[in-house]
């Protein structure tokens, strides 16, 4: 299968990371140095083997939201077709790499890879299932996102990318704090990913007369 079920039929899929034009010398160099072992700021790698790279992703799939209550009731999201587990890498965000002259304040799929570096990634004309998850907020009984965009090594393709992770699997203090237990999180197949798009985001789109809740995939 050349794409995952869902797709739009208008949209590029894309496979790989995808260069704008701004993207210089560089970004390259930046984007390709492999994480030093024992650096306090590693980023994670995730092995060519890793599925969280495949395309298209089986851990996840793109499904019509059919609860009329869902903030983005008759769009699209992105929910986990296996179970993932606390703290896993679920899958890298592909779009299109550019810097921040050519960053558009009208998309609602533009993350920051990394700002010092002037590098974000795009994935409102072109990109993978990651520009399907949904923000949690207005969706009942959900209190808090379960996933969360971080920074990646895919060695697929011997660059730094955005992932999307499942939230939890770190140790938090239990009673007195003297005992530790590992924190609860992950997700079930069939439950939708959900991120926190920030409060930023949001007011922005407060601003131009938006509403609180899912965005128009």
């Amino acid at each position: 299968m050349s794409k995952p079920k869902n797709w739009p039929a208008t949209l590029p899929y894309l496979k790989a990371p995808l260069y704008g034009k701004d993207i210089s010398a560089t970004h390259i160099q930046f984007l390709r140095t492999r994480p030093q072992d024992g650096d306090i700021d590693q980023v994670p790698t995730a092995p060519a083997s890793s599925p969280a790279t495949e395309t298209p992703c089986p851990r996840v799939k793109i499904q019509a939201i059919t609860d009329r209550s869902h903030p983005a009731y008759g769009q699209f999201g992105l929910f986990a077709a296996q179970n993932i587990a606390p703290g896993e890498l679920i899958l890298a965000y592909l779009g299109r790499l550019h810097g921040r002259a050519t960053t558009s304040e009208e998309s609602d799929y533009d993350l920051w890879l990394d700002r010092e570096m002037d590098v974000a990634v795009d994935a409102a004309r072109e990109g993978n299932e990651g520009r399907f998850v949904n923000d949690y907020r207005g969706i009942e009984g959900k209190e808090r996102a379960n996933a969360r965009f971080g920074n990646v090594f895919c060695e697929k393709w011997g660059e730094v990318c955005v992932g999307v992770w499942a939230v939890g699997g770190g140790s938090k203090a239990k009673g007195d704090g003297k005992k530790k237990k590992k924190s609860e999180g992950g997700i079930k197949k069939g439950e939708e990913i959900l991120v926190s798009y920030g409060k930023g985001f949001w007011e922005e789109r407060r601003k131009d007369g938006g509403d609180d809740g899912g965005e128009d995939q």
